[in-house]
């Protein structure tokens, strides 16, 4: 959609951000059988089973990530993702470009403000967003994958074209918990025991707390006797080798 749109009932000064309807259309398609699917699941699915639900809540996640704001590292409009300034004084911004420019032109103005009107100038908290997305602690469980579900479709119900920014910003960040909680749920499960091969398939030879095929088979390698290698004498110069067969040439 190449052109703002003006919704009914709202004021001549609201106009809905270009792209945002088919957005909210594909983020609505994407999350509305998400329910269905995790509600066939139980505890202790395969985790090939949540591999679906990854891929769709991922989808989801991109699209409401596009709806939102910018996530803001520093607060600044020109270098969102910038370097913080660790000595940022009382009033002004997190941007440390900003901050050295700012700092450049007091110096060389001898105490003036500086740079172009309104650089460097602190950005309200409310507006500041951290860099990246909130992940959930651990341990991941089918019941939590279900809470942020059920979080996240009574929030879709109520998004609109005329939603206020902060309600796209709360869905992103939901729908990005609940996705980390299914890819880490269709991850392969550490049914060996091992913390060095988690995925590893189970030796069914193996002793107790060894069941790790990979494991097991380095260990059986290393209480093999090595066997020393057999060293041929050395040949002078203009002797040829003499090979023992091991199998003598037919007759004839």
């Amino acid at each position: 959609m190449s052109r703002q749109e003006q919704p009914h009932g709202t004021g001549r000064g609201y106009s809905v951000p270009t792209g945002r309807p088919y957005a909210l259309r594909e983020l609505q398609a994407n999350l509305g059988t998400l329910g269905d699917q995790v509600g066939e699941l139980y505890e202790g699915a395969h985790p090939t089973e949540y591999e679906p639900i990854t891929d769709a809540l991922y989808a989801a996640f991109q699209t409401a990530a596009g709806l939102a704001p910018a996530k803001s590292y520093t607060g600044c409009p020109e270098h969102p993702n910038g370097a913080l300034d660790p000595e940022a004084p009382e009033g002004w911004g997190r941007c440390l470009i900003c901050n050295d420019r700012r700092r450049l032109g007091r110096r060389t103005q001898g105490g003036g403000q500086g740079g172009p009107a309104g650089q460097g100038a602190a950005v309200p908290a409310g507006q500041q967003r951290r860099l990246g997305y909130p992940v959930p602690p651990g341990p991941y469980t089918l019941g939590m994958l279900r809470a942020y579900l059920r979080t996240v479709d009574e929030q879709r119900f109520h998004l609109s074209l005329t939603s206020p920014d902060e309600d796209f910003v709360r869905i992103a960040d939901d729908v990005h918990q609940a996705f980390i909680v299914a890819r880490e749920l269709s991850r392969p499960r550490n049914a060996s025991g091992c913390a060095e091969h988690p995925g590893a398939p189970i030796d069914p030879d193996a002793p107790p707390g060894e069941a790790c095929i990979f494991c097991a088979g380095r260990k059986r390698r290393a209480q093999r006797s090595p066997q020393t290698p057999e060293m041929l004498p050395r040949i002078r110069r203009g002797e040829r080798r003499q090979l023992q067969r091991r199998f003598e040439r037919p007759p004839g």
